[in-house]
């Protein structure tokens, strides 16, 4: 969906707005929560000036690749991977049964050594959702809001393992305020009051 919305240089508000879609309703999809339904393929085709079947079967559009800043991505990216308590390789295996080209274009970017790399855009978005945070902390990783609404609920993340949670989803928590996930995430990591 990505690859066909840049293609016809749209941003995600424009697409939602011409599909009529909301945004929580298309990143539930997007983010594989819940399927598309017929109707939801058939809105955004319009929206796209596309057919259905080329919305419904992403594999007959042609790859489109991306150069981004290396270092700071992969940052982030190794961010993602220490908080899923995971490692590198982890993500890289679940790359792989995607689409082996998708876990080469992660391994070089973390591997890089140049300034910049061309991924395929698919990745980011894969990576993303594997580490339950929003698409846009890692292709738009100069918005400021979502860095910091991410990172924040990175450091409650972390916080809730080291005090014994398994797991959580952050879609779960709402729209918190970064000031108050990093609350809890301080509440969490400070204790029970000895008081």
């Amino acid at each position: 969906m990505d690859r066909l919305r840049r293609d016809k240089g749209l941003t995600v508000g424009e697409l939602l707005s011409r599909a009529g879609m909301t945004k929580s309703y298309y990143q539930s999809r997007a983010g594989f929560s819940l399927p598309y339904n017929t109707n939801d393929i058939e809105a955004l085709a319009a929206a796209l000036g596309v057919t259905p079947e080329e919305v419904a079967s992403p594999e007959t559009t042609a790859r489109s690749e991306m150069r981004v800043a290396a270092a700071p991505l992969a940052a982030r990216v190794r961010r993602l991977v220490q908080s899923q308590a995971a490692a590198e390789d982890d993500l890289l295996e679940h790359l792989a049964d995607v689409d082996p080209l998708l876990a080469d274009n992660a391994r070089a970017l973390l591997d890089a050594v140049s300034h910049t790399v061309v991924l395929d855009e698919e990745v980011l978005p894969l990576i993303a959702h594997w580490a339950d945070v929003p698409t846009e902390y890692l292709t738009d990783y100069t918005d400021a809001t979502v860095t910091d609404r991410t990172d924040a609920q990175l450091e409650l993340r972390d916080a809730m393992r080291a005090a014994g949670a398994s797991s959580i989803r952050f879609r779960a928590l709402g729209e918190m305020s970064p000031d108050a996930l990093r609350a809890i995430a301080h509440s969490l990591r400070s204790g029970p009051d000895d008081t």
